[in-house]
């Protein structure tokens, strides 16, 4: 049985949950230090077929995102599937809303145009902010 420290972003399972759990880990620090909590909601059972290294540098960057600009908040990661295509989403409930602004939420919209995707930003009423990343669920063709 793997543990979350023998995930890479090559592994060859293309499990949308342990990628998401590696690229939480990653940030865990830095949400600890802001009081920020993260919760991986993905179901387990979601696979990938996209370029997984293309889409773990997306999701590093988008939390990574979420996390410098968050503070006393829940962060929590969802993903449904709809077809061939996946939507993940990251929420946070500190209403914080000012993403847009930041350099690196740009930089992940066009790398998320890599995998023919988009990144959505969505505010409901100062209460809570979701950022909506969807792709095609599969491979990219040369």
């Amino acid at each position: 049985m793997k543990t979350q420290s023998d995930l890479s972003p090559t592994d060859n399972s293309k499990n949308l949950h342990k990628l998401i759990g590696l690229v939480a880990g990653n940030t865990i620090a830095a949400a600890v230090q802001r009081n920020n909590f993260i919760v991986n909601d993905v179901p387990a059972s979601f696979e990938i077929a996209t370029d997984q290294n293309n889409l773990a540098i997306i999701l590093d960057s988008l939390l990574s995102t979420v996390v410098s600009n968050t503070q006393h908040s829940c962060i929590r990661i969802e993903a449904k599937e709809y077809e061939d295509m996946m939507f993940v989403v990251v929420r946070d409930n500190s209403g914080f809303s000012n993403y847009d602004i930041d350099g690196n939420l740009k930089q992940v919209k066009l790398l998320a145009k890599n995998l023919n995707g988009t990144v959505t930003i969505t505010n409901k009423e100062e209460k809570s902010t979701s950022i909506l990343l969807s792709f095609p669920n599969f491979p990219k063709v040369a």
